[in-house]
């Protein structure tokens, strides 16, 4: 995905056909105050990342997420999988209000949904 021309780092688009269904996997850490999103390949290759600290209000995830739903697509990516992780151990262990709405912006986005995973 990267190229380094004379020391400079370029960002290289994949093409694919529009027919060509991409997945890419997409992680979202949601405490009760940060809410953290990132989008990988298959590979574990990071593409998009968005993070909102000390925030918590949804609809500040919302739009954080509409905005990583637009980098997939201009990324060409078609297909998510989901993994949601709360702050577990001695915190809670349900994921914060920053997971859903989350969830839904990419949804909206017309994202394909594979699969969601809770990650403890």
């Amino acid at each position: 995905m990267f190229r380094s021309i004379n020391g400079k780092i370029v960002w290289r688009r994949s093409r694919f056909c529009s027919d060509e269904i991409v997945c890419g996997v997409t992680y979202v850490y949601a405490s009760f105050n940060d809410t953290f999103v990132h989008v990988t390949d298959l590979l574990g290759k990071q593409l998009v990342e968005h993070r909102l600290i000390v925030t918590r209000l949804a609809l500040r995830c919302y739009v954080a997420a509409l905005y990583v739903g637009g980098k997939c697509k201009s990324l060409g990516i078609t297909a998510l999988h989901m993994k949601l992780r709360a702050a577990g151990e001695n915190c809670t262990k349900t994921p914060g209000p920053g997971a859903q709405s989350a969830l839904r912006a990419l949804a909206r986005s017309s994202m394909n949904i594979v699969k969601i995973d809770n990650i403890l």
